[in-house]
């Protein structure tokens, strides 16, 4: 164990504790103002982060000592029962409902989004399935059951209604379905037949199609519908090169709605300015890139799968999120990992960073494949006399 703890990634280990970090700073800052105002004290938020971060950070140490095998074995339960609670999250009365979207189960001290626990477990299952089937995957019919299984989870994911992160998931199963060596005709002819799905997706419901023309003519719905994305291009325009200072933004102060969740990006322009956003941005990078990294040097399948897909999974929401702020996409509610205010999603978050961890930790422990072990000839036996 000491052996393999000793092969880890230090510098994604160094990456995420960083990033827990910073987050219940950041969370602090950009939620004081609405936590006095609505909760009696500034401290609101950052005292519930603070205790997230810390149940996160314990979940983190078992995930990188749990070997992430044993994750790969309980792929089908997980998914059967992720399954449940995305039906259970529709129907039952006791679901909370947000702006209009039932996406949310309270667990008391907090409220579990069943859409990040989604997302997590079909990385595990698809990734312990494509595995286990080999070359399998390039035929149409062993294709066509993934994408049944991609299919149901998106499919209730966008009933609750939850548009964005349906299409992530979708997302993320062409991905692992592409890095498992699925034939790249089979996607393109998927990607053809999806394209007018989801166009009509897009402008089937009143508020995504108002989203989307308040999109396309920013100018004249900064009073209404587009409002947050003017907002936020506010906060980042005061923050300049080097910020307002951290603290000190004014955008947090009832002008930006939800400052600490999905426009924090916003507020971390303001106060800590483009130089600020950019090392952060470069810090997600990193993380990125070590994701990559393990994912090309894991010592099987099932890790190499789930290290592409934990790390596109990281990678989308930090593009989904950053793209809204700054309004190069139509506005939709995808938090900033690690960053936005949301103990499930810093679980999820670090939980995944675990894995990845985990998987790192063994790359060097499997044997080297035939095609990679030197060649060293045997000396030939020479049979009767010269």
């Amino acid at each position: 164990m000491k052996t393999r703890l000793s092969r880890i990634d230090f510098g994604l280990l160094a990456a995420t504790l960083v990033m827990v970090g910073f987050s219940i700073v950041l969370v602090y800052s950009s939620s004081c103002a609405l936590a006095q105002s609505k909760y009696g004290g500034a401290d609101f938020f950052l005292v519930k982060q603070a205790i997230r971060a810390a149940l996160a950070l314990g979940c983190f140490m078992v995930f990188i000592n749990v070997d992430y095998h044993v994750w790969g074995k309980l792929g089908t339960a997980a998914y059967v029962g992720v399954i449940a609670l995305l039906v259970y999250v529709m129907v039952a009365p006791s679901a909370r409902a947000i702006h209009g979207a039932k996406r949310w189960i309270s667990l008391g001290f907090v409220q579990f989004q069943v859409s990040e626990l989604a997302l997590l477990v079909l990385v595990v299952l698809l990734a312990a399935q494509l595995s286990q089937d080999g070359d399998g995957v390039k035929d149409g019919k062993k294709l066509l059951g993934y994408l049944v299984k991609i299919g149901i989870v998106c499919g209730l994911i966008g009933l609750e209604p939850n548009f964005s992160t349906a299409s992530l998931v979708a997302g993320l199963g062409i991905v692992i379905l592409f890095v498992a060596g699925a034939r790249i005709s089979h996607l393109a002819a998927l990607a053809g037949a999806a394209v007018p799905c989801a166009v009509v997706a897009a402008f089937g419901a009143a508020y995504r199609r108002h989203r989307i023309l308040a999109f396309l003519h920013t100018s004249d719905h900064k009073s209404d519908i587009g409002y947050q994305a003017y907002q936020a291009l506010i906060g980042l325009g005061n923050g300049g090169t080097f910020g307002v200072g951290l603290g000190q933004g004014g955008q947090k102060y009832f002008y930006l709605p939800e400052p600490h969740t999905d426009f924090v990006f916003s507020i971390l322009g303001e106060e800590m300015g483009f130089v600020g956003v950019v090392l952060v941005l470069l810090l997600f990078a990193f993380i990125v890139y070590c994701g990559i990294k393990i994912a090309l040097n894991a010592p099987d399948k099932l890790g190499r799968l789930m290290a592409f897909g934990f790390t596109f999974v990281l990678a989308a929401y930090v593009l989904i999120h950053a793209a809204v702020n700054v309004a190069l996409i139509p506005t939709t509610g995808i938090p900033l990992p690690f960053l936005s205010y949301g103990g499930m999603s810093l679980l999820f978050t670090v939980s995944s960073m675990g894995i990845l961890l985990n998987i790192s930790s063994q790359a060097d422990l499997s044997p080297l494949p035939h095609s990679r072990r030197t060649y060293r000839p045997q000396p030939q036996r020479v049979i009767g006399g010269a």
